[in-house]
């Protein structure tokens, strides 16, 4: 797939989240969010690869270099994916405050290993001196441009 197919399928997914239930109430489909947060994700990275003259919506060649992007999430819930981990972390820490019972007076820190960069990032909340943890996390995913059967042996 292609920037524009993978912009698509995000779409066409997003649309079929919503379905009503037998007491007539409105649910979504997490796995459609899920699914449709890749492609809108692999949709972004087409579009931020370099940019040819003749497409403008170039794949993600990326030999030998790979692409990272973010995962913001709460739990397994998924917050969104980023192509920096600031907005990650930002996304995390809006959520952690709209959520909070009162969230005035608190601070945020971010507790990770940066010798071991695909670990995750967790969000911890201080308040009057307090420090708790919460269960934001930002997670750096790779991307890859092809399949590698090395990989899985």
């Amino acid at each position: 797939m292609n920037g524009p197919e993978h912009y698509r399928e995000a779409e066409r997914l997003l649309v079929d989240t919503r379905h009503e239930g037998p007491d007539g109430v409105a649910y979504i489909r997490p796995e459609n969010i899920a699914a449709a947060q890749v492609h809108a994700t692999l949709a972004l990275a087409a579009a931020h690869a370099a940019p040819s003259s003749s497409d403008p919506w170039p794949s993600l060649e990326t030999d030998p270099v790979v692409a990272y992007v973010y995962r913001a999430g709460w739990g397994m819930e998924p917050l969104g994916t980023y192509t920096n981990q600031d907005a990650a972390r930002r996304h995390c820490e809006a959520d952690a405050t709209n959520h909070a019972e009162n969230p005035e007076g608190i601070t945020f820190d971010w507790l990770g290993d940066e010798s071991e960069p695909d670990d995750p990032y967790e969000l911890v909340v201080e308040k009057d001196g307090d420090e708790q943890p919460t269960d934001y996390a930002v997670t750096r995913i790779e991307v890859a441009s092809e399949y590698d059967p090395e990989a899985d042996a």
